[in-house]
C-alpha cells in the first residue's frame, strides 16, 4: 500500500471514530433524550449505531496490515520447456537477453540431419528456451524451449472521492463529514428559542383541534391516559333523565363563561362528566389544586362538559413562559406551554395557554420554567373558547426531567 493509500485508510478510519463517538456521547450524556422520544426504538438506535461504527472503525485499523499485503502487487513467473524432435538434425541455442522484458530464453535445437550449430544472442528478453522440433524438412530438430517471465506489477487503485481526489478535495470532504457534526454535538442548544416557539405556532392555537384529545382529553367515552400522568378511567353515576340540564343550555361559550363554579365538595353531572370523575382521574397537591398538564387545560377548550366542571376549580401547572401577544392590551397575561414530540425533537408542538395576573404580570425571563397557581375560567375571544388560568401564584422552578412532553 502506497503512502498515500495508507494516509487515507487512517483518515476515513478516523473519521468513522468521530461518528461513533458522537452517537454514544450523545446517548451516554443523557442528551438524546432532548431530541427523540423515549418509546420505540430511535433512543436504541443511537446506541447501536454508535456501537457498531466503532467496531467496524477497529476492525479497518486492526486489519491494515492484512489489506496491505493483499493490494494489488502482482508477481508473474513462466517457465515455458518445449522438447522439439526433427529431423534435420541441427542443435540449436538461443540465448536471448531482454532486458525490457525480463525474460531469460535459451534455444537449445538439435538438427540431426542439417549439422547446423546455430547460436543466437539477443539483447531484448531475457529468455532461457530449449527447443525440440520434430519434422521439418524430413528433419529431426531437437529444440527445448525454457521461458522464465518475471513481472512485477504494482497497481494503485482508487476506490471513492478520499482517494480518487487531489489533496484539496480530500481535505475539503473530510471537513464535511467531521466538522458540522462536531460542532453540532458541543454547540447546538437541547433546546428550542423563543423565535422557534413562536414560528411553530405558539400565538394562534386551535383550542378546538382534536389531534391529541384521545391523550388529553379529560372527558372521554373510554378509560385512556394522558402522555405524562396516569389517570384513572371515569366512573359516571347515571342518573334519571329528569336530572339532566336540557342539552341547550351548555352549547353556547357565553353560558360557559357566565357559569357559575359547581361546589367543590360535591358531585355534579353536566352530561357525562362530573366533578367525582375529575378527582378520580387527576391527582391533587396537599392544598387541593388539580394538577395538570398544559395539553389537558388547552384541550378543555373544545369541551363544554368539562369546562363547566372545571370553572373555577384550582389548577396548578408547570411549563415554560413567554409574553402574551394577543388580547392583552392592557399587559396583564402571559403565555404559558408545552412541547410535544411525536416522532422527534424536529416535529415539536407548543400548547399555549394565557395566564392572567388581574394587574401587571410579573416580569420572568424568556423559555424559563414556572409552576403555575390559579382559578380556572373560559372566555370567548374571537371564534374561539379561551381556557385562562387565572393566576394566584407563579414561581420558578426546575425543568421536569423530561421538558417535552412526548
Amino acid at each position: 500500500m502506497s503512502g498515500t493509500r495508507t494516509t487515507i485508510h487512517f483518515l476515513s478510519i478516523l473519521i468513522m471514530l468521530v461518528w461513533s463517538a458522537v452517537l454514544l456521547y450523545f446517548h451516554i450524556s443523557g442528551r438524546v433524550a432532548a431530541y427523540l422520544p423515549p418509546d420505540g426504538i430511535f433512543r436504541d438506535m443511537v446506541l447501536i449505531a454508535g456501537i457498531g461504527m466503532g467496531v467496524v472503525a477497529l476492525f479497518n485499523l486492526f486489519t491494515t496490515q492484512a489489506e496491505d499485503a493483499a493490494c494489488c502487487d502482482h508477481d508473474h513467473g513462466h517457465d515455458h520447456h518445449h522438447d522439439h524432435k526433427g529431423g534435420c538434425g541441427h542443435d540449436h541455442s538461443h540465448d536471448h537477453g531482454h532486458g525490457d522484458c525480463g525474460h531469460d530464453h535459451s534455444h537449445d535445437h538439435d538438427h540431426g540431419d542439417c549439422g547446423h550449430d546455430p547460436a543466437h544472442d539477443h539483447a531484448a528478453c531475457d529468455h532461457d528456451h530449449a527447443h525440440k522440433h520434430e519434422g521439418c524438412c524430413g528433419h529431426d530438430h531437437g529444440h527445448s524451449h525454457t521461458h522464465d517471465h518475471g513481472h512485477a506489477h504494482s497497481h494503485d487503485h482508487g476506490h471513492g472521492i478520499l482517494e480518487e481526489s487531489a489533496w484539496p478535495g480530500r481535505i475539503a470532504a473530510m471537513l464535511m463529514l467531521v466538522a458540522p457534526l462536531t460542532w453540532a454535538a458541543f454547540n447546538t442548544p437541547d433546546r428550542y428559542s423563543a423565535n422557534a416557539v413562536v414560528n411553530k405556532g405558539l400565538y394562534i392555537p386551535n383550542y378546538d383541534d382534536k389531534t391529541n384529545a384521545d391523550k388529553f382529553a379529560l372527558r372521554q367515552d373510554k378509560p385512556a391516559t394522558s402522555a405524562k400522568v396516569d389517570r384513572a378511567p371515569p366512573s359516571p353515576t347515571p342518573l334519571p333523565a329528569t336530572a339532566l340540564p336540557p342539552p341547550q343550555q351548555f352549547n353556547k361559550a357565553e353560558n360557559v363563561a357566565k357559569a357559575s363554579p359547581p361546589p367543590p365538595d360535591k358531585a355534579q353531572s353536566y352530561g357525562s362528566f362530573t366533578l367525582e370523575d375529575l378527582k378520580k382521574q387527576v391527582p391533587q397537591s396537599k392544598e387541593g389544586n388539580f394538577i395538570l398538564e398544559v395539553p389537558e387545560i388547552y384541550y378543555t377548550g373544545g369541551d363544554l362538559e368539562v369546562q363547566k366542571v372545571i370553572t373555577g376549580q384550582f389548577v396548578e401547572t408547570t411549563a415554560q413562559v413567554l409574553p402574551e401577544k394577543v388580547n392583552n392590551e392592557n399587559g396583564h397575561r402571559l403565555r404559558v406551554f408545552r412541547l410535544m414530540v411525536q416522532c422527534c425533537a424536529a416535529d415539536a408542538r407548543p400548547y399555549s395557554i394565557p395566564v392572567d395576573f388581574g394587574k401587571k404580570a410579573p416580569d420572568f425571563k424568556e423559555m424559563s420554567w414556572v409552576k403555575v397557581i390559579g382559578k380556572m375560567t373560559y372566555k370567548k375571544e374571537g371564534d374561539q373558547v379561551v381556557p385562562i388560568i387565572e393566576a394566584t401564584k407563579v414561581e420558578e422552578t426546575t425543568a421536569p426531567a423530561d421538558a417535552m412532553i412526548y
